[in-house]
């Protein structure tokens, strides 16, 4: 059994986009958290589940253009994110990783965070994108984000 765990504002334009794909996936063998902007509030039902696999989505700010989907190394998620959770995500994927196999964490970068505003189309077209890609883990069609694009 695999979890998708969806991260960041809805209410920051494509801040949005994890909790849209967590609120938009449904896959057999696939668990969905919408967490907000409090992931660390679900380390504990996480761990309950005993998923084999987990994918954290969010917003990052990567340099790239609006809507680039991006896999993000262990050693880059400290750096990554867009300022608007309560701790930092590196903290959460270190946590998942003391019971969980694989962590895979997929940044999507923004195109607008204006309050109040809808998924930029960039950003809507890598969510579906995303969303196609998700139920068969084709994480091989993404790429991995590189330290020199930083």
């Amino acid at each position: 059994m695999h979890l998708l765990l969806g991260i960041g504002n809805d209410l920051l334009g494509d801040d949005g986009v994890g909790p849209y794909i967590a609120d938009h996936f449904r896959s057999s063998n696939w668990i969905t958290i919408n967490a907000g902007i409090v992931p660390e509030n679900f380390t504990s039902p996480v761990r309950k589940q005993s998923p084999d696999s987990i994918v954290i989505v969010d917003a990052v700010e990567m340099g790239l253009k609006p809507g680039s989907i991006r896999i993000i190394p262990p050693e880059s998620i400290k750096d990554c994110g867009t300022g608007t959770h309560q701790i930092a995500l590196n903290f959460i994927t270190d946590q998942f990783l003391s019971f969980c196999p694989e962590v895979i964490f997929i940044g999507i970068q923004p195109g607008s965070l204006d309050p109040d505003s809808p998924l930029t189309d960039p950003v809507r077209k890598a969510a579906e994108c995303l969303l196609s890609v998700l139920p068969d883990q084709r994480f091989d069609t993404i790429k991995e984000l590189q330290s020199d694009k930083r």
